[in-house]
């Protein structure tokens, strides 16, 4: 089998089996669906896999998807080390998520199982189809289908309302990101005459070795503002972020598949992918790493307050993919996309192992009507304090391996305001995040029970819930060891596998830049230990006492949904009713009420030559066999 053959295979087996469980899912013994479901993304990642041992690459052009004129667009898939990097995270975490959801989304009442996995499939292949895509059009048809899909899972519980209002609000922003890239695509198009990668960047100037034409700069610079919004909407960062908390309507597995490894990452994907534009689009380019500092900083401080558990993880995944925004926004590529992977890993334990904890306690989210949780729930306990110490970035799990090397590349630049301003940032993020952290693990896992849990004696979960959680938690704990350089020795085998994918050198850590990774790490981990001090013991006063209107300016999330409503929603609202009155009725409804009264009224008379009378039909006959030999020999004569 050719590597052109198996990378279309990687490609559609999700795809397949969408269509299978689609089709006859709902007749199926629920046995297949199990096996079915998780089965096609874990043969992707065979897949993938041997892509990965045979050093696969190339760019592979199966048929010519439009052809008019010059204008050429083929159906070919990239495979290079980004693409592969990808594939690897989104089938390896993503098979362990839809493994979990076999037993999560198992209720004998359920009616919805088959319907459950068909939409994860197609999630999983509309992600795959874009990062595997090799030109500009089938990168938008793959960005659409991922908002699609989430809008099918965000809103899966379609008889919650709230389920609905959120997977509305994701697909209205992710569509205004969708019009940015097609601009782009378009700005792109008029300036280099092509839509597929290779022609496009080598067209570019100041790429390959060639001198830069000044002229082509501000196309460049609109292209790459333009990419950014929808990496801006699909990523969740300011200001298109609304959406993400809102997600969590979705069930459990959905909210690990589109926060940890897939849907939220595509934005820094598309900025590594494009990083020969966004090189010399330098404008644009410090637009990135400024709306990243942004947005990490903004998500943090807004998880501070949250009580519902999944709502924290939500902001957190908001925050860290602003460390991987700010990463690629200063050139430290192979940084960010590090950061991407050791996310994946213990976020998806994260949200996995929450939903451990929501699956014993009969469905409630709200922490503080946990506690006690780390005697009755050991399992599920410990895995989730793993997660939780490698999201704060404590030495020796993944966690702080890929956030340290961030914030060094960003510190190791004493000439560049912009990389030292971004580091305070990150800085002061990480230590919000230690904080926010320590004060979810506490209140969820230690102290006494609350006298409000809905249940008193909780279980752990099934096996096959619990085996993919210790998976990704053996992951995020010894994940990190392939990429030590936060400690300025060691491998780097990230960096070394994607350095000529995203055309940068690596960066490697000085004594100067360990010593402050070391003073973050120490700083976050005694924040996290406050946590408990505040929460449990309560031997300190809230610091909301102190500053009552932050703590209702955090819990309104900045107002930010207010503003939006206010400002959009309202006037489209006030305007779509007075539409109705003054516009919609007179004349839409008008124009099909006067369309059914005139066919009425053209039937009713044609009814009249149907009488039946066989002479009527003779005569009818005759005459318009007169008219048409007169019409003849007035055609001859003339």
């Amino acid at each position: 089998m050719t590597s052109s053959q198996v990378t279309l295979i990687l490609l559609l087996l999700p795809a397949a089996g969408a269509i299978v469980l689609a089709g006859r899912g709902w007749r199926m013994p629920r046995v297949v669906t199990r096996i079915i479901g998780p089965g096609v993304v874990w043969a992707s990642f065979v897949a993938t896999l041997v892509l990965f041992d045979n050093k696969v690459t190339g760019d592979f052009t199966y048929f010519t998807w439009i052809k008019s004129g010059d204008f050429v667009v083929p159906f070919n898939l990239l495979v290079d080390n980004l693409s592969i990097f990808m594939c690897l995270v989104i089938t390896g975490v993503g098979g362990l998520i839809l493994t979990y959801a076999v037993g999560y989304m198992d209720k004998e009442d359920d009616p919805s199982y088959a319907r459950f996995f068909t939409y994860m499939d197609v999630f999983i292949f509309s992600m795959l189809l874009l990062v595997l895509a090799g030109n500009f059009v089938f990168l938008i048809v793959g960005w659409a289908l991922v908002g699609l899909s989430s809008y099918f899972l965000i809103g899966f519980w379609y008889h919650r309302r709230s389920a609905v209002l959120a997977a509305r609000k994701a697909f209205v922003m992710n569509v205004i990101g969708d019009v940015g890239m097609i601009l782009a695509a378009f700005v792109l198009f008029t300036t280099y005459h092509a839509l597929t990668y290779d022609k496009v960047f080598h067209a570019i100037p100041c790429t390959f070795g060639r001198s830069c034409l000044s002229g082509d700069s501000p196309s460049l610079e609109l292209a790459a503002f333009l990419l950014l919004v929808g990496a801006i909407a699909k990523s969740a960062q300011l200001p298109l972020h609304t959406w993400l908390p809102d997600a969590m309507e979705g069930p459990t597995p959905v909210s690990a598949l589109i926060h940890a490894a897939t849907m939220v990452t595509a934005g820094v994907y598309l900025v590594g992918r494009m990083h020969p534009i966004y090189d010399i689009a330098v404008y644009a380019h410090a637009a990135v790493a400024i709306v990243g500092a942004a947005t990490a900083l903004f998500a943090a401080s807004i998880a501070i307050v949250q009580v519902d558990i999944k709502r924290v993880l939500a902001y957190s995944t908001m925050s860290q993919i602003g460390y991987m925004f700010l990463a690629v926004g200063i050139g430290a590529y192979s940084a960010g996309f590090f950061h991407l992977m050791s996310h994946a890993f213990f976020k998806a334990l994260l949200f996995m192992a929450a939903g451990n904890v929501i699956h014993a306690m009969h469905d409630e989210q709200d922490m503080r009507k946990y506690g006690g949780l780390l005697r009755q729930l050991p399992r599920t306990s410990w895995s989730f304090l793993i997660g939780a110490v490698s999201l704060v970035g404590i030495i020796p799990f993944v966690g702080f391996f890929s956030k340290e090397q961030i914030l060094g590349a960003a510190f190791s630049k004493p000439d560049d305001t912009l990389a030292l301003i971004v580091w305070g940032i990150g800085f002061v993020t990480a230590l919000i995040t230690g904080f926010y952290t320590g004060r979810m693990w506490w209140m969820a896992f230690s102290g006494k029970p609350s006298p409000l849990r809905p249940v008193e004696h909780p279980h752990e979960a099934p096996p096959v819930m619990l085996i993919p959680v210790f998976i990704l938690a053996a992951l995020a704990t010894v994940g990190g060891l392939i990429q030590t350089r936060a400690l300025g020795f060691g491998p780097q085998a990230v960096s070394d596998f994607l350095a000529g994918a995203v055309g940068v050198q690596p960066w490697e850590g000085n004594i100067a830049d360990v010593i402050v990774s070391l003073i973050t790490m120490l700083l976050a981990g005694l924040l996290f230990l406050a946590a408990y001090r505040l929460y449990v013991t309560r031997a300190w006063k809230p610091w909301s006492a102190s500053v009552p209107w932050l703590q209702n300016l955090l819990e309104r999330k900045y107002y930010f949904d207010e503003v939006y409503n206010a400002a959009f929603v309202r006037p489209m609202d006030v305007a779509a009713e007075r539409g109705l009155s003054d516009v919609e009725q007179p004349l839409i409804d008008g124009v099909v009420v006067v369309t059914g009264e005139a066919a009425q009224a053209s039937a009713t008379g044609l009814s009249l030559t149907q009488s039946g009378y066989f002479r009527n039909y003779v005569l009818v006959f005759l005459a318009g066999a007169c008219i048409a030999a007169v019409l003849i020999l007035v055609r001859a004569a003339s």
